[in-house]
């Protein structure tokens, strides 16, 4: 079964505003993301899915701030820490709310892109939890890559998929079993990509 981890491209007229990033010492981006979990996900395989995709990003020099993460049984917060603007959003979508709209068949993540980037991604988690079994990966494995994948789509340029690495289009579940998510990694040319983009927002600031 071929997993495709798709785009949405929204309509011209759609305004994104473009993305947020904030520097540290030595001049590394910082981009903050907050998970809004609606598929229940155990707490620990979510925590450990963020720490293995943000180490997609620490390998290019970019940080990822990690907001809390939010649902519809969190608690209502108004304190400063939740108010905080976010730069980007994943959304772990139940079976309930994926049976809603016609998504690609074997899709598992997707990102809603205008023509200068976007700021939400979605992951299907029930479908993701299907292929991670069908491959052999632990579910928080499979997780790390998809929202490292769905992230990069919003910094990345549209058509941003390439043949190999964290962006390929999609896996056969016999290819997921083939190997494992450390051996992703952007390419150089995204690398640069995503660097130069973050880098211009920070020097603008």
């Amino acid at each position: 079964m071929r997993i495709p981890i798709a785009v949405l491209l929204i309509g011209a007229g759609i305004v994104v505003d473009g993305v947020v990033a904030r520097g540290q010492s030595r001049d590394v981006p910082v981009v903050r993301v907050r998970v809004y979990d609606y598929a229940g996900v155990v707490p620990e395989t979510l925590t450990e899915a963020q720490s293995v995709a943000a180490t997609f990003y620490s390998a290019i020099d970019v940080t990822i701030d990690w907001a809390p993460t939010m649902g519809p049984r969190a608690p209502k917060r108004r304190d400063v820490e939740n108010d905080r603007l976010q730069d980007f959003t994943i959304n772990l979508l139940s079976r309930s709310m994926v049976a809603r709209r016609a998504w690609p068949p074997g899709a598992i993540g997707s990102a809603v892109l205008g023509p200068e980037g976007g700021r939400i991604a979605y992951v299907l988690y029930d479908r993701l939890k299907d292929a991670a079994a069908g491959a052999g990966w632990q579910d928080k494995e499979l997780l790390a890559v998809v929202i490292a994948h769905e992230l990069a789509h919003l910094l990345l340029p549209p058509g941003s998929h390439s043949f190999d690495g964290l962006m390929r289009k999609g896996w056969d579940v016999a290819e997921l079993r083939q190997f494992h998510a450390s051996s992703l990694a952007f390419t150089p040319d995204q690398t640069a990509l995503i660097r130069a983009r973050l880098g211009q927002v920070v020097a603008a600031r």
